[in-house]
């Protein structure tokens, strides 16, 4: 018997999305707490995000032995302490931190958010950072320092921010081992009374709980956390990256059997009424399997193993990434398809097809971003992070609907132009002939 492949319905048109009962406060202290219902299941996730400045290699290092210690105790609490009584409410929590933000992330049963925030104020506004804590974590750092600096992504990465704007250590996410080492346990203390403060800083929660009653709770239980000492000046921190060596640099790894490539270019910010189209125009190009760039590089030449097109911040400047991995022996090449690509989008501006296959690959991913508690919880912070409002989802999901053709194809001949892209290739150069620069 022959069977019939059933056809797939059409795809209708994407809904628009509702932003759940939110509550939306500042503290008295500064702290800007936004909770959210969700109660697709009953627990609950907080996350909170504390702005840094690392000034300098040391002070970057600080920071990082600061989020390793931070929740290893306080005079009321040790570190086992937290560890069980978060443990048998079912509740974690743990810090971290980026060059720019010092963060906690915490999750359990909704009924246990009032362990989570007590645990959380009493190391925000007491955490001891002993000195064996800070010894041991200083060990622990610098043997995986070792090791992630020896990835090529992150020596890619250093090497590109070195070559655009020279030594600039607020953008210097893994800290160097000989800062490291430099650290001490009154370093560390001192920070946590300069830094860790709740002015400018974001908490966010999500999941199974009435979002006024839980920013009470949040409330009642950071009220002891206040600024003990004045804060930084704002017009101390560069908010834009100089650009100091514009074009394409081929940066030397010996024995390297892989090379790197990284360019970037400004963009314009979020909020700019074209950055929906913005966004279209660089899916087409390269944010996603179906793009053009993976389609020519990678998978119709095999020139690259990974090829993308993204968006990042450089400070408070969004650029437009460009990165491919690649054998050292086809960098050059890879190059030159990286290059005519960008030529073909001004030349060749996105069909509707293109377009149209892009907005709905956009409002997918931001429906996933959307699709849980931890998801919601992410997508939060991250905008309020980037200076964005809570509801800033919907709004651009909105603008999506509205981007035509031809905004798309203006975009395109607007930020594709390849003499704007500027950076590096990382590699053996040794064992290439070609590493002409204005490839």
């Amino acid at each position: 018997m022959t069977r019939t492949a059933a056809l797939l319905p059409p795809i209708g048109p994407v809904p628009p999305l509702t932003i759940p009962p939110t509550a939306d406060v500042r503290l008295p202290s500064g702290l800007r707490v936004v909770a959210v219902r969700y109660p697709s299941i009953p627990m609950a996730e907080l996350r909170l995000a504390i702005p840094l400045d690392a000034a300098s290699s040391h002070t970057g290092a600080v920071h990082e032995l600061l989020a390793a210690t931070l929740l290893h105790g306080t005079p009321r609490r040790s570190r086992h302490t937290i560890t069980d009584e978060l443990a048998v409410s079912g509740a974690a929590l743990a810090a971290s931190r980026t060059s720019r933000w010092l963060g906690l992330t915490g999750s359990g049963p909704a009924a246990a958010l009032p362990t989570l925030l007590a645990v959380l104020a009493d190391s925000l506004t007491s955490a001891a950072h002993a000195d064996d804590a800070v010894h041991a974590a200083r060990d622990r750092a610098r043997r995986q320092i070792a090791t992630t600096r020896r990835q090529p992504q992150v020596i890619a990465s250093e090497a590109l921010l070195d070559q655009l704007y020279g030594d600039l250590p607020r953008m210097q996410d893994v800290p160097r081992g000989d800062a490291i080492a430099a650290v001490g346990p009154d370093d560390v203390r001192h920070a946590h009374r300069t830094v860790v403060r709740p002015d400018n800083a974001f908490l966010v929660l999500v999941g199974d709980l009435a979002p006024e009653a839980a920013v009470a709770e949040a409330a009642r239980a950071l009220q002891p956390w206040r600024a003990l000492s004045p804060g930084l000046d704002p017009g101390t921190a560069p908010q834009l990256p100089v650009l100091r060596r514009p074009g394409t640099a081929w940066v030397h790894r010996p024995g390297a059997v892989q090379s790197q490539i990284r360019l970037v270019r400004p963009a314009i910010g979020r909020d700019h009424p074209d950055f929906a189209a913005l966004t279209l125009a660089n899916i087409v190009f390269g944010g996603y399997f179906s793009s053009r760039l993976v389609a020519d590089v990678r998978e119709r030449r095999g020139l690259a193993y990974r090829c993308e097109a993204a968006f990042r911040d450089h400070l408070d400047q969004l650029v437009i990434s460009l990165e491919a991995d690649t054998a050292t022996a086809s960098a050059p090449e890879t190059l030159r398809r990286i290059h005519a690509q960008l030529r073909l989008m001004a030349e060749q501006p996105p069909s509707a097809a293109e377009v149209e296959a892009a907005r709905r690959y956009v409002t997918g991913m931001t429906a996933l971003a959307t699709s849980s508690q931890q998801a919601w919880a992410g997508s939060l912070l991250m905008s309020l992070t980037l200076g964005q409002e809570p509801d800033r989802i919907a709004h651009f999901l909105d603008a999506l609907t509205r981007v035509t053709v031809e905004d798309v194809a203006a975009a395109a001949a607007r930020f594709y132009d390849p003499a704007d892209y500027h950076g590096i290739v990382l590699g053996d150069t040794a064992h290439l002939t070609d590493t002409d620069p204005s490839l």
